[in-house]
């Protein structure tokens, strides 16, 4: 089966990117498949070696996004930038970053500006993956990163 961008978008986006702890999202060369193995629990995949790890977008303990979305709003006015900084004192940069109807700190305009650089960087990653995948095995793990 081919594997879609859609595909690829919903395992990055979705990937925890620690096999030791919480798991990985893989792609194989062998069966060209997309799966999901962890210390916890090795998938059948893992054996053939013939496989690489699929970035992740926020991986797990990693502050990809926080770090990002931090730099992002200091192009906001300084007043802005303040509310957002006591919401995420009290509750959490991941929930500042989240659209205020779900209990998030940003407006409709705010979400909206926000999702489409964490969508242009999903693309990024997107567009990498496919070029290891296309290269196939033994290709530099360097295209990834």
């Amino acid at each position: 089966m081919t594997i879609t961008d859609r595909m690829l978008i919903g395992a990055i986006a979705s990937n925890p990117g620690d096999y030791e702890k919480a798991g990985q999202a893989r792609y194989c060369f062998t069966t060209q498949t997309i799966y999901f193995s962890s210390a916890k629990s090795p998938a059948p995949e893992d054996a053939n070696n013939n496989y690489f790890d699929l970035p992740a977008l926020n991986a797990d303990g990693s502050k990809k996004l926080v770090t990002a979305f931090q730099r992002y709003i200091k192009r906001w006015p300084e007043d802005r930038q303040a509310i957002i900084e006591k919401f995420a004192l009290r509750r959490g940069w991941e929930l500042a970053m989240e659209l205020h109807y779900g209990g998030g700190a940003l407006t409709d305009q705010e979400s909206a500006e926000w999702r489409k650089i964490v969508d242009g960087r999903l693309t990024q990653l997107v567009a990498a993956a496919r070029r290891y995948i296309e290269a196939g095995p033994g290709s530099a793990k360097e295209i990834i990163e």
